[in-house]
């Protein structure tokens, strides 16, 4: 008896701890796409951000100097190019004050056609690189934290899913 009872204690133990780190996980902050101060386009990208009413937004801070953010930037140019005829604009911030020399290396090498910026920030921001903000097609911030996060990518598959196609 002794030894279920351990059995199923061990077995509760991984839905406790997911429950856990859901009660653990700092709230959203209360933000929207207003509130993303936007820098200066280093790659040439055409950008208006009128034209991102209606559409889901992914503002990820990353920098030159930085591995996790190097190696993420194909996996966001990637989301961009498949995502991009769902609604999707993906836009980045360098935050490192690389030059526009670096940048653009790494932007080529990556294969990144989508927005980059300097100068900019996205509200929320945890204080660490990278980070990415998701807003919904209303504008509405509903995801930050890391774009490696699990969470991020459930996050972007969910706001596409409100995009009502156009009859």
């Amino acid at each position: 008896m002794k030894t279920l009872l351990t059995v199923l204690g061990m077995m509760a133990l991984p839905v406790l701890a997911t429950a856990k780190e859901k009660a653990s996980a700092p709230p959203l902050p209360s933000a929207s796409l207003a509130d993303v101060r936007w820098g200066t386009v280093v790659n040439d990208a055409p950008f208006n951000q009128a034209e991102l009413a209606g559409k889901v937004v992914v503002v990820e801070e990353w920098g030159v100097h930085c591995a996790p953010c190097i190696a993420s930037l194909p996996t966001m140019a990637k989301l961009a190019k498949y995502e991009g005829k769902r609604g999707l604009v993906v836009v980045g911030m360098e935050r490192q004050d690389g030059t526009k020399e670096d940048i653009l290396k790494l932007l080529k090498s990556a294969r990144v056609e989508y927005p980059v910026m300097t100068g900019g920030s996205a509200p929320g921001g945890t204080g660490t690189i990278p980070h990415a903000c998701v807003f919904d097609m209303t504008g509405k911030l509903v995801y930050n934290g890391s774009p490696l996060a699990k969470q991020f990518e459930e996050s972007v598959k969910k706001a596409l899913r409100e995009i009502k196609p156009k009859a």
